[in-house]
């Protein structure tokens, strides 16, 4: 007779052959593990799908042979769920790390129940299945949830910093609605990259060439240079805004205000800082006289830009021109299938 005809339980129940056949067939082709303890709160009888799953055989898991598989930090709380239940005849639910054949701790959701034999207690039978994918799911969820939380937040802290200062000053109202409205335009271009991309990181390039290109649709002013680079989501979303920031002043008053004016824009990767160092110099504008007040894109790029990114940044008003220092914090990584450097003509052929 096999092991697992002999069990206890099976000599004990007094059943004709093709129902106790028939029984061995339910419990082998359970889509569950099935155990059953005696009124002793030792188990004694495991169902085929439990002894595969732990690689033992029946008379290793009889008794309390079982509890040699649960992990040890959860051991002490499965006993005392068990014994606790047992001896109040209650159900009971609990999930804890068993070794599975391979050697991998799983986690079981055990639910077992008291069952009676002709009014009398005769003790428990219980059921686990594996919920390690499910547990993973959840905390996944939860990783993602905290994330679009803090994501949420950041991005209504610019905007919010942005309507605060676009309807600042004393201007004509439909001006500043057109200012804030071109920062929000801005704003979800930088989102949009961020939304093809899963919210992982995206390529430097694409970024700058998103922002500059509006402004500078030939590629005749804006000069780019620097190497081939990936962003995380703060860091993209805060260079596109500071880019919008020192265009629309350039645009307005600086270098590109003048047929004649240039800016250029280098970048590079500083590795032992682990920062992206962003370099914007105009020339070739008007005559550049630092302002009475520093402005809002001016304190948006120094003071709410910078802080989101991680980084720091420094706009100086010389007399040749505007110019700007941004540092990004240390997600900025080579991207392996970019070229090793690109310029203007390279950005509008690179994808991210």
């Amino acid at each position: 007779m096999s092991e697992y005809a002999s069990s206890p339980l099976e000599r004990a129940i007094a059943t004709p052959d093709h129902e106790l056949r028939e029984f061995r067939e339910l419990a082998d082709f359970a889509p569950v593990m099935i155990w059953r303890a005696g009124v002793d709160k030792r188990c004694d009888w495991f169902n085929k799908p439990w002894l595969d799953y732990t690689g033992r055989s029946m008379e290793e898991e009889m008794g309390n042979g079982w509890a040699d598989g649960v992990h040890p930090d959860d051991l002490d709380t499965c006993l005392a769920t068990y014994a606790g239940a047992f001896d109040a005849r209650q159900p009971f639910s609990m999930e804890y790390r068993l070794r599975r054949h391979d050697g991998q701790y799983c986690w079981l959701l055990d639910n077992g129940a008291p069952f009676y034999r002709d009014g009398h207690f005769a003790g428990y039978w219980g059921s686990c299945i594996d919920v390690t994918a499910h547990r993973d799911a959840q905390r996944a969820q939860r990783v993602l949830i905290n994330e679009l939380n803090h994501r949420v937040k950041n991005t209504l802290a610019v905007v919010q910093a942005m309507a605060v200062q676009s309807f600042r000053d004393e201007r004509p109202v439909a001006d500043s609605l057109a200012r804030f409205e071109s920062r929000l335009v801005a704003l979800a271009g930088a989102h949009d990259l961020l939304m093809v991309r899963a919210w992982e990181e995206v390529s430097l390039s694409n970024v700058v060439e998103g922002t500059v290109a509006p402004h500078d649709p030939d590629g005749t002013r804006v000069h780019l240079d620097g190497p081939a680079l990936m962003l995380g989501p703060e860091a993209a979303v805060s260079v596109a805004m500071a880019l919008h920031e020192l265009l629309t002043n350039a645009i307005k008053y600086g270098a590109l205000s003048v047929p004649a004016g240039r800016v250029a824009l280098r970048w590079a990767h500083v590795p032992e800082r682990h920062v992206l160092r962003m370099e914007w110099k105009e020339t070739g504008g008007p005559t550049v006289e630092p302002p009475a007040r520093r402005g809002f894109g001016t304190r948006f790029i120094e003071r709410v830009l910078a802080t989101q990114a991680g980084g720091s940044a420094k706009v100086t008003f010389a007399a040749d021109g505007v110019h700007c220092v941004f540092e990004a914090d240390a997600r900025a990584r080579p991207e392996n299938s970019f070229p090793p450097h690109v310029d203007r003509a390279g950005l509008r052929s690179t994808s991210s």
